[in-house]
C-alpha cells in the first residue's frame, strides 16, 4: 500500500463520501455513526467479520429497531465500495444482515423475545455500577491520549498505543452492558415466590448421584453467570438440562469434564 492509499478506516469513508453524487445527509450521518462505533483510526488489517457483525446487532437490536435496515443499507454499500475498489480484501458487505427477532419460552411458559436478557436484580445492579465505573474512565484515558499525542514522534510511542487500545477496551465494554441494558427485563429471584420448575434466577439444590456430593447453583442469563459464585449460564450444560425440571427429577448433562447426573433436590 503507498503512502497516498487510504489506511484507516475514517479515511477510507472520507474517499466514499466524496465518491457520492448526492450530498445526502442522512447517509453521512450513519456512516461516521459507524465510523465513530468501529474507531476513526482502526487499521484496514482490523475490519474483520465479527466486528461488522457486532456493529449490525447494535444497529438491528431485537430485529424491530426503526429504521434499522435503511441504517444498515448504507453500511452495506459503502463496504461493498471498498471492496470492489480493492481498499479491502474481503467481502465484508455480507455480514450487515439484520436478524430476525426470534421467541423462547421464558419463566412460567410465556413466549419472549429471544433478544431479552432476563437478569436479576443482583445481576442488573452490577452491571450498572460496572458501566458507571466504565464510563468514568473515559476522561482519565482521553486526556492521557491528549499528552501521549503532545509528543510529535507517533511512530513508537507505546504510551499513546497503551492509551488509546485501554481506552478502546472501555468503549467495548460499555457498548456490551448497555446493550445489555437496553434488553434486560427484571426476574423475581427473591424466593417470594416459589416455583415448581427451574427457572432463570431460581436456586437448585442438586445431588451428584455418584458420588452422593450435594450442590447448589443458581440459573441465570449468560451476561451474569460466575462460577465463583455458583451462578450458571442457561446455555451452559448444566443450565440447559436443570431449566424446566422439577424437585425429585434426575438429569444427565455433558459438560466438558465428563457427562454427570443428578437428581434434583430443591428448588427456591
Amino acid at each position: 500500500m503507498n503512502s497516498n492509499e487510504p489506511k484507516t478506516l475514517l479515511e477510507i469513508v472520507g474517499l466514499y463520501v466524496g465518491s457520492l453524487k448526492e450530498n445526502d445527509e442522512a447517509t453521512h450521518k450513519e456512516l461516521y455513526r459507524f465510523v465513530n462505533w468501529c474507531g476513526p483510526e482502526r487499521p484496514l488489517s482490523q475490519m474483520v467479520p465479527a466486528l461488522i457483525g457486532g456493529y449490525a446487532d447494535s444497529v438491528a437490536g431485537t430485529g424491530t429497531t426503526p429504521l434499522a435496515a435503511e441504517r444498515l443499507q448504507v453500511v452495506r454499500k459503502f463496504l461493498t465500495y471498498a471492496r470492489k475498489k480493492g481498499i479491502i480484501e474481503i467481502n465484508l458487505a455480507q455480514h450487515v444482515r439484520v436478524r430476525k427477532a426470534r421467541t423462547r419460552k421464558g419463566a412460567g411458559g410465556q413466549i419472549v423475545d429471544n433478544d431479552q436478557v432476563e437478569l436479576t436484580k443482583q445481576g442488573h445492579k452490577k452491571m450498572v455500577t460496572q458501566l458507571a465505573e466504565l464510563k468514568g474512565q473515559r476522561a482519565p484515558l482521553a486526556l492521557e491520549i491528549q499528552k501521549a499525542a503532545a509528543d510529535k514522534d507517533v511512530r513508537e510511542n507505546s504510551p499513546l498505543e497503551a492509551a488509546r487500545e485501554q481506552l478502546g477496551q472501555v468503549e467495548a465494554g460499555i457498548r456490551k452492558i448497555e446493550s445489555t441494558l437496553i434488553k434486560a427485563v427484571l426476574i423475581d429471584d427473591s424466593g417470594k415466590f416459589k416455583s415448581l420448575t427451574v427457572q432463570r434466577g431460581t436456586a437448585v439444590w442438586v445431588q451428584d448421584v455418584k458420588s452422593g456430593k450435594k450442590f447448589k447453583y443458581t440459573v441465570v442469563d449468560a451476561s451474569e453467570a460466575n462460577p465463583l459464585e455458583s451462578k450458571i449460564s442457561d446455555v451452559s450444560p448444566l443450565g440447559k438440562v436443570f431449566l424446566g425440571q422439577q424437585a425429585g427429577q434426575q438429569v444427565e448433562a455433558k459438560t466438558p469434564s465428563g457427562t454427570v447426573n443428578y437428581k434434583i433436590l430443591e428448588i427456591a
